[in-house]
């Protein structure tokens, strides 16, 4: 009886701290996108094209660079919906 509970009460445990990880992750993914579509409309006038806007090279560099956060933040984002939708289903 005692190992029942000793073992419910830990995956239940192990759940909360799953879903406060997870809802963590998705956080930081939307702070990322945001600063990832920002730096890509940054733009500045060129020196030598006084009318012209152009991206400035070293925002443009750092929104590339975010992706390498980007891309596992947005596997872990589908994975936590795809194990909900099945906990949903099943």
């Amino acid at each position: 009886m005692l190992v029942t509970t000793t073992t419910t009460t830990c995956m239940a445990m192990g759940a909360s701290q799953a879903a406060v990880y997870g809802a963590i992750a998705v956080g930081i993914l939307i702070v990322l996108l945001i600063a990832k579509e920002l730096l890509n409309s940054y733009e500045y006038k060129s020196a030598e094209h006084s009318n012209i806007m152009e991206p400035h090279p070293k925002a443009k560099a750092l929104a590339s660079n975010i992706n390498a956060a980007i891309y596992p933040l947005l596997f872990t984002f589908v994975l936590i919906v795809i194990t909900t939708v099945i906990t949903v289903i099943a």
